[in-house]
């Protein structure tokens, strides 16, 4: 476990663990590296798994700069170079994808072997040419607009309200041990971070990724459906649809055991670069 310092000056939390073919792992929006707590104990076994916190997340510096999928991007690149890290089996969940994307839209793919898609779309905001995101197509920008106040305004009722939806199996002890884990980010980060994502559309660089792509998806996502992943797939030159049974948004933790078998088949699978 250790510290990187951007070339802005903030400090990021990172582990770094095993030897062998490196493994990145991103979490997404409200969680830190323990999102991939299991899949960081397997792994490194028998590759080289560097997991970090984002910057406003977890132990890294809960700063108000650079709240931006850009800075993210350039975040990863920055700590990729400091490990001397390539041939990167990348994995991202939800946001961690779209840090995914917006590293191949700016640096490209040169230090990547594989990426892993983890139950996320190219653009969340549906709109009338557009239904393939938030919400399966019923998030609008208006919708967004709301959330934002909510979020400035009173975060813990925008976290309850979320989470019920992102995982309405949840008992009322299990969302309340939820809802206290969430209560420990900073809201104006959070708030940030989704004005970054909603703003965010990769349709437009899916080509780009030149890499192989696995394109996972729960079964029961609220927030995502089967026909996103094969948008994806459709798009995305080298790539291949997984679904999780029985698995929300949440898959992460629902069934870490396939998350690490995935990604251990993706740091396995030979580059085809362009």
């Amino acid at each position: 476990m250790a510290f990187f310092e951007t070339s802005d000056g903030v400090k990021l939390f990172y582990v770094d663990k095993g030897k062998g073919q490196p493994i990145v792992l991103v979490h997404g929006w409200s969680g830190d590296h323990t999102t991939f707590a299991e899949p960081i104990e397997s792994l490194s076994n028998n590759f080289r798994v560097v997991a970090y916190d984002l910057r406003g997340h977890g132990q890294s510096d809960r700063t108000d700069q650079g709240l931006t999928l850009r800075r993210f991007a350039r975040d990863l690149k920055e700590l990729m170079q400091h490990l001397d890290l390539s041939e990167v089996t990348l994995a991202g969940h939800s946001m961690g994808a779209s840090t995914g994307f917006e590293y191949i839209r700016n640096h490209g793919t040169d230090r990547l072997r594989t990426f892993t898609i983890l139950d996320m779309t190219p653009k969340l905001i549906n709109d009338e040419g557009w239904n393939l995101g938030l919400w399966h197509g019923e998030y609008t920008r208006s919708d967004a607009d709301r959330d934002l106040t909510q979020m400035y305004e009173e975060f813990e009722g925008f976290s309850r309200t979320f989470m019920k939806r992102t995982v309405p199996y949840l008992n009322a002890t299990e969302l309340e041990k939820t809802l206290k884990l969430s209560a420990a980010n900073s809201p104006h980060v959070l708030a940030a971070m989704w004005h970054a994502m909603v703003t965010a559309d990769y349709r437009d660089m899916l080509a780009d990724i030149t890499v192989p792509a696995q394109i996972v998806y729960g079964e029961k996502s609220t927030l995502y459906s089967k026909e996103t992943a094969d948008y994806l797939n459709e798009r995305i030159a080298d790539s291949t649809v997984i679904a999780f049974e029985n698995c929300t948004h949440m898959l992460t933790a629902e069934n870490p055991g396939r998350v690490e078998e995935v990604i251990r088949q993706a740091a396995g699978t030979p580059a085809t670069k362009a």
